[in-house]
């Protein structure tokens, strides 16, 4: 009887086990669905990008990228760039860190000069379509600045905490685009004593009566903002996700973002950015220990756009030249004389993307005219430029080819980089995703646990 029962009880409570393990994977499964999911976009690409505070010495870059990364500008005063500016909280310890708003102050530049620059964003290089962005400073005025008071304020996000990544923005009917960083505490100060007019010829004088126009832009909100002249010091505090009219009160929220109640459009126009690939200096022909008919090989390989690319081909007579990347960061260089035979050495010179000056070096072999190679009897690295690495046309060979090394028969430059791509963002698809197949196998673990443990109560469950 004792062993009768206990025979029925332990099944029972197996299946009692086996279904309570089904309930949890499938309940756990439901709930956490998203841990096997993927990016289907990349996180570093700017978006909303504007160019603000332009004056004869500096001019600031912001722009926004989905999750926290470190962004930088590299500009110039000609299309090969070369100069790195920190963003605006970076720039006193000159450590960068990463952010999702992003607000960069290009300082002490020549008056009247057209500036060029490209965003990097998590060491991703991003330009205007296939040409870096470019800003130009202004010229010096001889009038003194105004006397207009600073706009003052205080913005805090949606749940009411305070934010000092939060970008605010300032345009008027009359006046160029002003923009500054929000401090910890969420308040922030706009000097606009050197603010100028639209044309950008003379410092602005604010009336009374006209509205001013500020968005305020933060990581996943937004906030914009109509007021006169005579309500910024200080602005009513701003929460984000709201749409305020100060001109006809001091609290009014409006259900449309792009408008207010007096007809004044809050229009803050912004680039879009276009990621570069293939830009990091690379040698892509010849490759390493590569053998060439050609005497007068074409070298490829890939820089930052428009970057100087110094090349040294070190032979018995050494060739030294400089050229400069197209704009979607590739290069070439085929030498006016031909090479002799043997072995040589290209080295490049040139910056990577953090504006440090890099140097790639590429072995290879140029065979003679009229020759005919196969795999020589030594490893690569143990060739020496002598007449044993190849086998000179004639009726009977002189060396027996071994098949543990090779050198390649033909010359084949490597492809083409790949042109610059047009949308910075690539979205996989779905059924790629590795998580996707992980998901469906442990549903279908939970699916049968959960059947075994109720087809084992429904067989062995204790009868009353």
């Amino acid at each position: 009887m004792r062993n009768s029962l206990f025979n029925k009880k332990i099944p029972t409570l197996l299946g009692l086990i086996l279904l309570g393990l089904g309930i949890f994977s499938l309940t756990f499964l439901a709930n956490n669905t998203t841990l096997f999911t993927t990016r289907a976009t990349p996180v570093y690409a700017p978006t909303q990008v504007r160019i603000t505070n332009v004056s004869e010495s500096s001019f600031t870059v912001s722009f926004l990228t989905e999750e926290s990364v470190l962004g930088t500008l590299s500009y110039g005063t000609t299309e090969t760039l070369g100069q790195i500016a920190l963003d605006d909280r970076d720039q006193q310890d000159g450590t960068p860190k990463s952010y999702s708003t992003h607000h960069i102050t290009v300082k002490n530049l020549k008056a009247n000069t057209q500036y060029y620059f490209s965003i990097i964003a998590d060491d991703k290089i991003f330009l205007d379509e296939e040409i870096p962005f470019s800003a130009k400073t202004l010229s010096p005025l001889t009038q003194s600045p105004s006397a207009q008071s600073p706009i003052v304020g205080k913005v805090v996000t949606s749940s009411g905490v305070p934010s000092g990544d939060i970008i605010v923005f300032l345009v008027g009917e009359t006046t160029q685009p002003y923009s500054v960083l929000s401090k910890k505490d969420g308040s922030y100060v706009m000097p606009l004593n050197a603010i100028r007019t639209k044309d950008l010829t003379a410092y602005a004088k604010l009336s009374d009566v006209e509205p001013l126009s500020m968005l305020f832009v933060g990581t996943n909100e937004t906030a914009t903002a109509t007021l006169f002249p005579t309500q910024i010091n200080p602005v009513p505090q701003v929460t984000l996700s709201n749409t305020y009219d100060f001109t006809i009160g001091q609290e009014p929220v409006l259900s449309n973002p792009t408008a207010t109640s007096s007809g004044t459009q809050v229009s803050f126009p912004s680039f879009e950015a276009t990621e570069v690939t293939e830009n990091e200096p690379k040698i892509l022909s010849p490759d390493q220990e590569e053998g060439i008919s050609d005497q007068q090989p074409l070298f490829e390989g890939t820089a930052l756009p428009n970057e100087s690319v110094e090349i040294l081909i070190q032979s018995n007579h050494e060739i030294s030249t400089t050229i400069q990347a197209s704009s979607d960061g590739s290069w070439n260089f085929r030498p006016d004389t031909k090479l002799e035979p043997g072995e040589h050495t290209i080295t490049i010179k040139t910056k990577d993307s953090n504006g440090i000056l890099k140097t790639i070096r590429r072995s290879f072999t140029v065979f003679a005219e009229g020759s005919q190679f196969t795999e020589p009897s030594v490893s690569p690295s143990q060739a020496t430029p002598t007449p044993t690495v190849f086998i000179a046309q004639s009726p009977t060979p002189t060396l027996t080819p071994t098949p543990t090394s090779a050198i390649t028969p033909t010359a084949t430059p490597s492809a083409e980089p790949t042109a610059t791509t047009p949308t910075p963002t690539v979205v996989p698809p779905p059924d790629e995703s590795p998580g996707s197949a992980t998901l469906m196998i442990s549903i279908i673990m939970a699916s049968i646990i959960f059947v075994l443990g109720i087809f084992s109560m429904k067989i062995y469950g204790v009868k009353r």
